[in-house]
């Protein structure tokens, strides 16, 4: 009797034990970072491939937040991702989902990494387990694994869509389904290919019904406007079936524009691909609202005339929402915000778009017009050149940036990562902002053409001579340009 009394007052004081050490999302990804950077040589170069949640928004968030703590914590050189989604669109592999050792090897051969991160998120019950995996490239080895628990709060259940109280579902298996899986429900367009679905909306769309676009082959399509006048509130929901498919524009123009009462979605598996000498954007936000989901990409349009609006997304008025995705290798820019136009950026990637034969001018990652609005809480803003200023992103209305990470843009004259124009309004309360005097692997850097580093240019940000950033802003450092005094 003693005995098992004792054994029970053990079993109390554990269980205590393993309830407090529940940890908090930053935490989890805090020891996270430090445990990859304990097992790994200084200067390894590492990618961060994959993470497997039930929610796009928290797979996005632990990317984008884990990437930038390995960043700032500079002990090893983590590989630009730009190519990333070109890559697994080649593997028809969705990086959202589960990915074997062999395609993680295979993925981070391409990507010259040396050792490849991913990780996965398993429901408990009352809280959920963490876990974090590094493997090398060459032999498959796993280099370290943690596995933590994390407490179902506020934050996580934001994340995840839920609520603290309400933790989803256990499925079989112990697994995560894959987040790529949509969970839009809606009227199932007929028709043999997309044209042809096309002109099945165009007849017979009625107002506040959704409907289900399915591409099953890769196809090559006219330009086409989403407007069906006398109908409002319709929603378009444009995806591949089991694989990714291309969608290829047949001649000059943009692939899509959204007009007022539309809304369209661009969800799994399906990349909009614009070509070389292209007139226009990809996709046109007309008044409607535009979103982009994990498992969705816009590439490989590049403009002519040297006019950066004809590059991945033009708002010229409405709204567009990136909450996953990547928007990536374009020759404008990735998005331009047009006046009274409003971009929110919760997840996905912003990767490669201007470059120095295609003459981006200005904003190359991402330009916002005056009175235009730019709300950044998640996502990556990376690899972008603009030939004058802000090679991430250039605002003359207003930016609040609140997380995410704007690293490895380059300008030739001012602003490598983020350039504000005198009357615009830059509120900085979250996220990071790269810069070449804290990193120059991966910060955002002035250079000439020649290659030579500018000092006094703002790597990170510049609003004038007297208010720049040329070191790294942390997710702790809050920037306004209307501080007064330089940041550095």
């Amino acid at each position: 009797m003693k005995r098992t009394m004792i054994i029970l007052a053990v079993f109390i004081l554990l269980a205590g034990k393993i309830h407090t050490q529940q940890l908090n999302l930053d935490t989890a990804l805090e020891r996270s970072a430090r445990a990859v950077e304990e097992v790994l040589p200084q200067g390894a170069k590492v990618a961060v491939l994959n993470f497997v949640s039930t929610s796009e928004t928290f797979s996005d968030h632990v990317i984008e937040e884990l990437t930038g703590k390995l960043v700032m914590g500079r002990k090893i050189t983590i590989v630009d991702r730009r190519n990333l989604a070109l890559i697994s669109q080649e593997m028809n592999l969705q990086l959202s989902g589960d990915v074997s050792d062999e395609s993680a090897q295979a993925i981070g051969r391409m990507l010259g990494a040396q050792s490849i991160v991913s990780g996965s998120l398993t429901n408990m019950g009352t809280f959920y387990r963490f876990r974090i995996r590094v493997i090398n490239v060459e032999t498959a080895a796993i280099q370290t694994q943690v596995s933590l628990d994390l407490r179902n709060d506020e934050q996580v259940a934001f994340l995840l869509g839920g609520s603290p109280t309400s933790v989803p579902p256990v499925v079989s298996g112990g697994t995560t389904p894959s987040v790529t899986t949509s969970t839009i429900e809606g009227i199932i367009v007929p028709g043999s290919n997309l044209t042809e679905k096309l002109a099945w909306l165009q007849r017979s769309a009625d107002s506040h019904n959704a409907y289900i676009l399915e591409v099953r082959a890769n196809e090559n399509i006219s330009p086409h406007t989403f407007e069906y006048r006398g109908a409002i509130n319709i929603t378009i929901v444009l995806r591949g079936d089991s694989t990714n498919r291309i969608l290829r524009l047949r001649s000059n123009g943009t692939m899509f524009t959204v007009n007022s009462n539309v809304t369209l979605i661009l969800d799994n598996n399906i990349t909009l691909q614009g070509h070389n000498g292209n007139s226009d954007a990809v996709v046109n936000v007309n008044g409607g609202t535009f979103r982009m989901r994990n498992g969705s990409t816009i590439s490989g349009n590049t403009g002519i005339n040297n006019n950066a609006f004809r590059g991945g997304i033009n708002v010229t008025s409405g709204s567009f929402e990136m909450t996953g995705g990547s928007i990536a290798g374009n020759g404008g820019r990735g998005v331009s915000v047009q006046s009274r136009a409003t971009f929110t950026m919760t997840g996905g990637n912003i990767t490669g778009n201007g470059g120095a034969e295609n003459t981006v001018n200005n904003g190359a990652g991402v330009w916002v017009a005056e009175n235009g609005t730019f709300i950044m809480s998640g996502g990556t803003i990376s690899g972008n050149s603009a030939r004058n200023r802000g090679g991430g992103v250039l605002v003359n209305g207003t930016f609040t940036m609140r997380g995410g990470t704007i690293s490895a843009n380059n300008a030739i004259n001012e602003g490598g990562g983020l350039f504000v124009w005198e009357n615009a309004t830059f509120i900085k309360t979250g996220g990071i902002i790269t810069g070449y005097n804290s990193d120059q692997i991966n910060g955002n850097v002035v250079k000439d053409e020649a290659g030579n580093i500018l000092a006094r240019r703002g790597h990170a940000v510049f609003v004038n001579e007297n208010l720049r950033k040329e070191t790294t802003a942390g997710s702790g450092q809050n920037l306004s340009n209307r501080d007064s005094g330089r940041w550095d």
